[in-house]
């Protein structure tokens, strides 16, 4: 009788447990260049996770980032996530943000994406990705549009080599109209230091 009772009462624990709450997954928004990335896709999280080097992604790093940080000029900046381990929900993403140095701290407004990076992409901000369907169970691309969302930098430092923001917004599938959403983006990342940190 006190066997049974036991049982029912993890039996009702576990049919009564609500799932995880995904903003409890993300790292939380700081801006000390604590080399964090994170965002939720259509109710997924999405973080950099390392895996095998290849040539395009020597030392197989999950988060990179790149631009022109000159005093004269800087066209672009760009943060490349990559979940490395099973490409779920997201293989890779791109969040290119133009005229960073410049502009330094404020908002930076998605436009379209031509699913291109680095000088092959727009000179504009954009944001494209690489997602994975669970119904056909394949990789599609989806791209920023428009007004379609907008990375809000908090902090930028170049003699420290911080950068520090959030991002939200809407990305279309290419040549077709279905959409993701990607809420409660944030990333704070020192570039001098990133690639010694891992994503497991």
């Amino acid at each position: 009788m006190i066997t049974f009772f036991l049982w029912g009462l993890n039996g009702c624990s576990k049919d009564n447990s609500a799932p995880e709450d995904p903003l409890a997954k993300l790292p939380p928004e700081t801006q000390t260049g604590a080399n964090t990335f994170g965002c939720i896709i259509n109710g997924q999280v999405f973080y950099p996770r390392d895996g095998t080097s290849s040539l395009f992604n020597p030392g197989g790093k999950g988060l990179k980032y790149w631009g022109d940080h000159t005093v004269d000029q800087n066209l672009y900046d760009e943060i490349e996530i990559r979940n490395l381990k099973d490409g779920k929900p997201c293989s890779r993403m791109i969040i290119h943000i133009h005229g960073l140095f410049q502009n330094k701290a404020g908002e930076y407004v998605w436009k379209s994406s031509n699913f291109q990076n680095s000088i092959d992409g727009l000179m504009q901000n954009y944001v494209f990705a690489r997602i994975f369907d669970e119904t056909s169970q394949t990789w599609k691309f989806y791209g920023s549009y428009e007004n379609s969302g907008k990375v809000t930098i908090t902090r930028y430092e170049l003699p420290n080599r911080i950068v520090s923001g959030n991002f939200n917004g809407k990305l279309k599938l290419f040549n077709g109209n279905e959409e993701i959403e990607i809420k409660n983006g944030r990333f704070d990342i020192k570039w001098s230091t990133l690639s010694e940190k891992s994503f497991p």
